[in-house]
């Protein structure tokens, strides 16, 4: 469940991070729920007495010239960050007033215990080192209480020198949806809008419509973009896209949120990659849309396949000018999609101009064409994720062709290396992983050997498995038999470990009269999480995931895990994936403001050292950090301590006591997509629920059964992959010692035995 910084229940759209989906479609952060205890001062919102305002996300800084401190802006519980509370008396007479202000609001905040003395000092000191409010200071002031965001999509094209040049002498901060094959042609572009302040983000590789393309086609567009702005040298804050043409159905949008992204649509099209549309007809559309009350522009940076450009450019100072005079100022964004204060601040380096050919896709209008350099694309083709050559995004940035522009009729076509897994061609999506070793069962017989990987995405598993079922246990064998004989063929396994893998399957009991298994050979494949347990209730799901032939992916709690240590081990060893989920179930981003990074460290290694303890270690680095709060600071340390951290995930409200079994089964079925982690909990930590989600558990696994799916178990790539549950004969373990549970947020009383902790 989603929360406030405060700990307060809010609607799951707040956290972007956590549940993307939520946000596809929107440009502003979304509303938040009043405290369901009445207490005043939550940051929701509705109470948010700095709308607009800086995010808690960034770190106080102070310019020009851009001095960074890299400490958390702190919030407080009205919605105000110490940024809010520094830069609203601008303009400042002079730098000592500046000083002062800062001062007053670094003790206020340490008074409040956001600030630890140290942290205030090294504030004190950025401030007094820039250059606000002196002689020096030829900023524009930034601060209101109405932001806009002004977005350029489809760059860097031979317009975009121009557009950072606007920007800089009107000192506005913009945001960047850069084409992964326009990153890669003139990388220096987006490298230079980072430095000099602007945010850049992904617009996928060579702009295809993304409800028209296959899902790996969609994910090779993602990470391939991803790839591009790593190779150029650009920070991000957090992973963030924007659709080409804004197109994204409820499946992209769900894909896009497992993958996590924080999706950003616009709100103002002023129909800029029109080439006859003059610039007074921007500006005039543009100004209608501000005056409606939107506040997400969005534009284009020499549109990726028209030649529109110069008007854009004649009108975008006056754009800047108009919205000044309106009285709102500009921002960009944070994780939850919501326009966030930022302030201008110049790197003073040379802005570059395109070297190198600009990619275009074949033109949409007649009557011209783009400057020089550049050069016209052939698109994959949106329909087709299965060619492996010259028709899938590139990654190197090189192009094969020599003559470009206007000069030449001769279409390149972009190429990039293949790879034997790679996405866009893998005929078995959600399939065995090559990590894993080859087994059969039941019962349960494993070889030792790594299980391989054919050109296709493939592994031999798949192979065996997508036979299933087996008329008789014979036809198994001779299915694993012939397989791995094709395997040996393609130089992928030994002849003695061919030779393993027949006799382990032999061994096996599969498709025989003994083999009582359900079939779970898909490439429709979920994984099912529950976090905050082993709880009294877990008794009852592991009994329904014994008779249901599901794998459980648990995301226990290190208290919980201490007080009944058998239901650890047996999980371990009936099959199911052990993970973390903190050992207090702590909101990590309070954990970060009050303890610092080592707090954060000592949560995420407590958890895991009280399975390790118990005899249970977790499976792998893998923890979904509770309530989804995981900051961008928050993140980068479960980063570097190893981890993957599952915040993607479909679910519902289970924690809540009144949710019936049919509804929590109906809200998760209505969200399945191929490769989805539904998230469940087992005895909410600080909630009585329970029965509903053991009720829908049931439910849920019939109904995604009867529309095509199967189940599997996720990987420590944040991917769900196959597995096949083969129970042990070990009876089911019960609750022994007292439950902890957190002060409880909803009446009612867990069953006994259970303790509440402070």
């Amino acid at each position: 469940m989603a929360r406030t910084m405060t700990g307060r229940l809010v609607t799951a759209g707040v956290l972007a991070v956590v549940t993307a989906c939520s946000l596809i479609g929107t440009a502003s952060a979304a509303p938040a729920a009043e405290p369901l205890d009445g207490s005043p001062g939550s940051a929701a919102a509705t109470a948010d007495a700095c709308p607009a305002g800086w995010s808690t996300e960034t770190t106080v800084w102070f310019g020009p010239p851009r001095i960074d401190t890299g400490i958390p802006n702190p919030g407080r519980d009205d919605g105000c960050t110490l940024l809010d509370v520094v830069w609203k008396e601008e303009p400042f007479a002079t730098h000592g007033e500046f000083v002062a202000t800062v001062v007053r609001a670094t003790r206020e905040f340490r008074d409040l215990g956001l600030l630890a003395a140290k942290e205030t000092n090294t504030i004190r000191a950025a401030a007094a080192r820039s250059a606000v409010g002196g002689p020096k200071d030829d900023s524009v002031p930034n601060t209101c209480t109405d932001r806009v965001a002004l977005t350029f999509d489809d760059g860097p094209s031979f317009y975009r020198d121009q557009t950072l040049a606007i920007l800089r002498e009107k000192q506005v901060t913009a945001t960047f949806f850069d084409t992964g094959m326009r990153i890669d042609a003139n990388p220096r572009l987006p490298a230079f809008e980072r430095r000099e302040g602007h945010l850049v983000l992904n617009h996928t590789y060579e702009h295809p419509n993304l409800n028209q393309v296959t899902v790996p086609r969609l994910q090779a567009e993602m990470r391939t973009t991803e790839e591009a702005l790593d190779r150029a040298g650009v920070e991000r804050p957090f992973v963030g896209m924007r659709p080409p043409f804004l197109a994204a159905n409820a499946q992209v949008s769900a894909e896009l949120a497992r993958l996590g992204f924080t999706v950003i649509r616009g709100d103002i099209d002023a129909e800029d990659w029109l080439p006859d549309r003059p610039a007074e007809q921007l500006r005039a559309d543009i100004a209608d849309g501000i005056a409606d009350g939107r506040r997400n522009i969005f534009l284009h940076d020499g549109p990726i396949d028209t030649v529109a450009g110069p008007e854009l450019m004649k009108a975008l100072p006056l754009i800047i000018d108009d919205i000044r005079a309106a009285g709102l100022c500009f921002g960009t964004f944070d994780s939850t999609g919501a326009i966030v204060a930022d302030r201008y601040v110049s790197s003073g380096d040379p802005i570059p101009s395109v070297v190198n050919a600009v990619p275009y896709l074949p033109l949409k209008f007649g009557g011209g064409e783009p400057p020089e350099p550049y050069r016209i694309i052939t698109p994959t083709p949106v329909a087709s994720a299965e060619t492996k050559d010259e028709t899938t995004p590139k990654t190197t940035g090189e192009t094969t062709g020599e003559t470009t522009g206007a000069a030449s009729a001769t279409m390149t076509r972009v190429v990039r290396p293949v790879t034997a897994t790679s996405a866009a061609s893998d005929e078995c999506p959600n399939g065995w992983s090559p990590e894993e070793t080859i087994w059969f069962g039941p019962p349960r017989v494993d070889t030792g050997i790594a299980n391989p990987e054919g050109s296709d995405g493939c592994t031999l598993l798949d192979r065996v498995w997508e036979r299933e079922p087996f008329a008789t246990h014979s036809a198994f064998v001779s299915a694993a038999r012939t397989v791995a004989d094709e395997f040996v063929a393609d130089g992928l396994l030994s002849s003695r470990d061919r030779a393993g893998v027949v006799s382990a399957a032999a061994r096996t009991h599969v498709g025989g009269p003994r083999d009582k298994s359900v079939p779970n050979s898909c490439d429709r494949r979920l994984a099912i999480q529950f976090d905050d347990g082993p709880s009294h209730y877990r008794t009852e799901t592991l009994r329904i995931l014994r008779e249901k032939r599901v794998t459980g992916v648990f995301m226990d709690t290190g208290t919980r895990v201490k007080a009944n240590p058998h239901f650890a081990r047996f999980q371990l060893d009936e099959g199911h994936e052990l993970l973390n989920h903190t050992y207090s179930h702590a909101n990590l981003n309070q954990v970060l403001a009050s303890e610092g990074p080592d707090g954060v460290r000592r949560e995420i290694q407590d958890g895991e050292a009280a399975f390790a303890a118990v005899g249970a270690p977790i499976s792998f680095k893998g923890i979904r950090p509770p309530f989804g709060a995981a900051n961008v600071q928050v993140r980068q340390i479960i980063a570097d301590m190893g981890y993957t951290d599952y915040m993607t995930r479909i679910g519902t409200d289970d924690w809540v006591p009144e949710r019936t079994p049919q509804q929590i089964s109906d809200a998760i079925v209505e969200q399945l997509y191929p490769g989805a982690i539904i998230s469940l909990h087992d005895g909410p930590y600080d909630s009585p629920a329970g029965p509903g989600t053991n009720g829908g558990l049931a439910l849920l696994i019939d109904a995604a059964r009867e529309r095509g799916y199967c189940f599997g178990t996720v990987d420590h790539h944040g991917g769900v992959v196959a597995d096949r549950l083969i129970p042990t004969k070990q009876p089911i373990p019960v609750v022994k010692n007292p439950v902890p549970y957190a002060p409880l947020i909803f009446p009612g009383e867990p069953p006994e035995p259970y303790v509440i902790l402070d």
